[in-house]
């Protein structure tokens, strides 16, 4: 696995997409994409289940796309080795998005970064010309209901951008 810089076409002040991961290649030439949202927890990964179950019906790529949150930021910000933890952190994140990916029947790319979740799933799916993008419900709480009334809802902030459907796979749906 290999950091690559890469260029998806983002306007000036917009977060880049740093780490790009190749899957296996198609079985048949890819007839969409799917673009999906990936942050580890259980929704996520059935949203990424899910899709690949898609994917595979509708002979489409995915993309997977991992936003680097709080989340995967050590907990100490003074520690000396603070930078190599995080990358230790990211370099786990790939290989476990990898090992989920391998075990599904699909053609896949995973990419990471930093910036707004939506836009770089929004980013991702108009450079990929995307048919949709899939998520997983939002978590649920208190914060879920927060983050829908001051707008940082990724769902709700894709759906404001009205570029590329929206599939929003609940926790626990089977594929």
């Amino acid at each position: 696995m290999s950091d690559d810089d890469v260029d998806y076409g983002l306007r000036p002040g917009d977060a880049p997409l740093r780490r790009r991961i190749r899957g296996p290649a198609a079985r048949r030439p890819a007839q969409a994409s799917l673009v999906i949202g990936w942050d580890r927890s259980p929704t996520s990964t059935a949203a990424v289940r899910y899709a690949v179950d898609l994917a595979r019906r509708l002979d489409a790529h995915v993309h997977v796309v991992h936003v680097v949150d709080i989340d995967d930021t050590p907990i100490d910000p003074d520690a000396p080795d603070w930078g190599d933890q995080l990358r230790a952190t990211l370099m786990s994140d790939a290989a476990e998005a990898k090992d989920l990916l391998d075990g599904l029947a699909a053609s896949w790319t995973y990419h990471s970064g930093h910036g707004d979740p939506a836009q770089l799933l929004a980013t991702v799916a108009d450079r990929y010309s995307a048919l949709m993008v899939v998520v997983g419900s939002p978590r649920g709480g208190l914060l879920s209901y927060l983050d829908s009334l001051v707008g940082q809802s990724v769902s709700q902030q894709l759906i404001g951008n009205r570029k590329t459907p929206l599939l929003v796979v609940p926790a626990d749906v089977e594929s």
